[in-house]
């Protein structure tokens, strides 16, 4: 969810439990405002009626001798008056209370007014009602209005809100991630400065450029560093080697010395292919590659087999090549490429069996492009599969074979490549390597 949007969440969120609150203080206040409002009715009814009582007489409403009763209530029944005699009510008590009447077999909710009062020396209780059903229809009423106004209100917020955010952060939405999206080289990084009244996203926005400035030099250096060790260690272990060899043609070397120096030869040979592995690790990781060729896939695997096809004679293993004529890649690099599948097909034949075989082939899916590179050998234990890609790190460490950089090399193409490479394997059954290379850097051509 965008920052706009979950601040306009949070904000609808708070709104609506102030609303809710407010909704309960409404009705509560509504609810006792119309009840103060027909208390005070009744009080103004209660004064008029006791001043026709003064102004006619008790008599003419009642009949004191005969006991009677008094009560007249209107068309509609939400209002009535009734007189009795009473002789237990302290004269000027008035009381409020809600209770039921029943009004020509119907029953009705009323607000009631008790009041008690003596003419001459007789008590009498006058009672007032007035019906609940309109102030329960006004509360509704009101309560209505109050929803349909919070929610407009809120709906309007909200809107407002979205878009004051929207408007806020539209230097981080405009500018700031889609520089940051879009970042793939630091060397191309462009270090514009950012325009806005608010402080925080120009800060952010020179902090990013500073980290940038800051990366950018460091790869620099690290550039500098592998063409300086790369000259720096070559030359003397060239130097070294022409000079073992001038030892061993020059016929003044005694006979005990030759199988040392042949040692030392070998020895020298070892550290120059580490040497070579782990700048060319520097250089991929360096970005010191392009990625502008297109190469047809089988022609690469045709080439790597005609290459090793004598290591692998010697152990009677079979190598196929499964990849369809017509699979091309595009936008990658055919040299580190080519090197990538090697190491695999050189792994599989360093970890094989006598008579095993070697199948490399692809396979498609929506998003990515698959190379496989299976094989029936010696696998690998379970818990070293996790470790397989880790520099100096052998499948069989006492094979005596390889210095353990032929795996880290692949891994660190196939990221080049914006890939990814997994690894399944059973002891004793053989390994399968899979290399997922997005389809947004491939062209894949189908054919025979």
């Amino acid at each position: 969810m965008r920052l706009e949007l979950k601040l306009a969440s949070i904000g609808a969120l708070s709104k609506i439990v102030i609303f809710i609150i407010l909704f309960i203080l409404l009705q509560k206040f509504i609810g006792s405002q119309a009840l103060r409002h027909t208390d005070r009715d009744l009080l103004k009814m209660k004064d008029k009626t006791m001043s026709i009582v003064n102004k006619i007489g008790i008599a003419s409403f009642l009949d004191i001798e005969n006991d009677s009763v008094f009560a007249s209530y209107n068309m509609l029944k939400d209002e009535y008056i009734k007189i009795d005699i009473d002789t237990t009510e302290t004269p000027g008590t008035i009381e409020f209370s809600n209770d039921v009447r029943v009004i020509e077999e119907e029953e009705f909710d009323f607000r009631i007014l008790n009041y008690a009062f003596v003419i001459g020396r007789q008590h009498y209780l006058l009672e007032i009602g007035k019906n609940l059903q309109l102030i329960t229809s006004l509360n509704r009423t009101l309560e209505n209005i109050s929803i349909t106004i919070m929610l407009v209100v809120l709906i309007i917020t909200i809107l407002f809100d979205i878009g004051i955010f929207k408007y806020l952060l539209d230097p981080l939405n405009r500018r700031i991630i889609p520089k940051l999206k879009t970042i793939t080289n630091p060397e191309t990084y462009e270090y514009t400065q950012l325009k806005s009244t608010t402080s925080d996203f120009v800060y952010l926005n020179n902090a990013l450029n500073e980290l940038m400035l800051k990366v950018t030099t460091i790869l620099k250096n690290q550039q500098k560093f592998t063409a300086d060790v790369s000259h720096e260690l070559f030359t003397p272990i060239s130097i070294m080697q022409t000079k073992l060899e001038n030892l061993l043609t020059s016929g003044n070397l005694p006979d005990q010395f030759v199988a040392t120096i042949l040692d030392q030869q070998n020895h020298l040979n070892r550290l120059q292919q580490i040497i070579k592995a782990l700048l060319l690790i520097a250089r991929i990781e360096n970005d010191q590659f392009a990625k502008n060729e297109t190469v047809v896939v089988h022609e690469i695997v045709d080439e790597i087999i005609v290459n090793i096809e004598d290591r692998a004679d010697m152990n009677n293993i079979t190598i196929e090549n499964l990849i369809p004529l017509g699979c091309t890649l595009a936008h990658v690099n055919r040299s580190l490429l080519y090197i990538m599948i090697f190491n695999l097909v050189s792994n599989a034949i360093k970890y094989n069996v006598d008579g095993g075989w070697i199948r490399i082939s692809t396979l498609t899916t929506s998003e990515n492009i698959c190379i496989e590179v299976e094989d029936n050998g010696i696998g690998i234990d379970s818990d070293q599969i996790s470790r397989v890609f880790d520099r100096f790190k052998r499948v069989d460490p006492t094979s005596g074979e390889g210095h353990g950089l032929g795996l880290s090399i692949v891994s660190s193409i196939v990221r080049f490549h914006g890939g990814s490479i997994n690894v399944k394997s059973t002891k004793g059954q053989g390994s399968t390597f899979k290399i997922q290379l997005p389809l947004k850097y491939v062209n894949l051509i189908t054919g025979t």
